[in-house]
């Protein structure tokens, strides 16, 4: 790096090019120089298009290389018609001139994103297949490109979110494991016997299809609410979405009947209303 930097030129602009000594011919090697390296671009931007595509690259990716390729083409033909027309270009300015290209054409969001990608697909945070929560969005992976992380939704949307935003975001990835916990929330009439309820729940619980038995589900006290005791029911099940939704009407459909058998009112809210003055009725008719 330190050699590279020493080639830079302490004199001004003024004497970068001297074109005291450039004559018409130089000229016209300029322009032909300049012509080859835009045809020459041309062709280099078709063939590197048509071999990532054969091996099948992203579509993303292979625009992007053909971009850098045949830009890169054009600027090593402008410095030899730089040369041409006695401008002195070191290896400093070919690589200033390049990274400038690679800026101009990709952009900065680009390059984020192709950053960001590169990140997700070599960590291997998640697969194609794996259930993941992100951005408001849970969905399946479908693919994880270069660019952009695409999701299909448990109603069929398909969702794309790009690799930079992906990567800044948390990141809930729900089949990591190959069980996942639920929970349903129950609410009884006070006075019920409690610890009899926890039973009946449990074994309810516990007897729906799609629940694991290990680990087993439980049932606690969650609070005194406002017209019910509200017990908290646990329980796991495989980690993909459509068992979840599933397991989770089984467990209810199997708790409501349960209760039922067993004499257990599932409370509701109930509310006393007054209309008017009957509250100052109500106390003259008490008198």
């Amino acid at each position: 790096m330190n050699s590279v930097l020493a080639q830079v030129p302490e004199t001004g602009v003024d004497e970068l090019i001297d074109v005291s000594d450039v004559t018409a011919w130089d000229v016209v090697w300029a322009l032909v120089a300049l012509g080859v390296g835009v045809l020459l671009a041309s062709l280099v931007r078709r063939v590197v298009r048509k071999r990532t595509e054969a091996l099948g690259v992203p579509a993303g990716t292979v625009n992007l290389m053909a971009k850098l390729s045949s830009w890169t083409i054009i600027v090593l033909a402008f410095v030899v018609a730089l040369s041409f027309l006695g401008a002195e270009v070191t290896p400093f300015y070919i690589i200033l001139i390049l990274l400038v290209v690679i800026l101009v054409v990709s952009g900065r969001t680009l390059i984020e994103n192709y950053g960001a990608g590169v990140i997700l697909q070599t960590e291997s945070l998640f697969d194609p297949g794996d259930l993941i929560a992100i951005e408001g969005q849970m969905g399946v992976v479908v693919e994880v490109s270069s660019r952009v992380l695409k999701l299909e939704t448990i109603d069929g949307r398909r969702v794309v979110l790009p690799n930079s935003g992906v990567l800044a975001s948390r990141i809930e990835i729900l089949t990591d494991d190959p069980v996942r916990r639920s929970e349903v929330l129950v609410g009884l009439a006070y006075g019920t016997d409690l610890e009899f309820a926890r039973g009946v729940l449990l074994e309810a619980t516990a007897s729906a299809d799609g629940v694991v038995a290990d680990p087993e589900p439980r049932v606690l006290v969650a609070r005194f609410g406002e017209s019910s005791i509200d017990f908290r029911v646990w329980f796991w099940h495989d980690s993909d979405l459509p068992s979840e939704y599933e397991t989770i009407d089984r467990v209810i459909r199997a708790l409501d009947l349960a209760c039922k058998e067993n004499a257990l009112t599932i409370s509701f809210p109930q509310r006393t209303l007054w209309w008017g003055d009957q509250s100052k009725q109500a106390a003259s008719k008490a008198e």
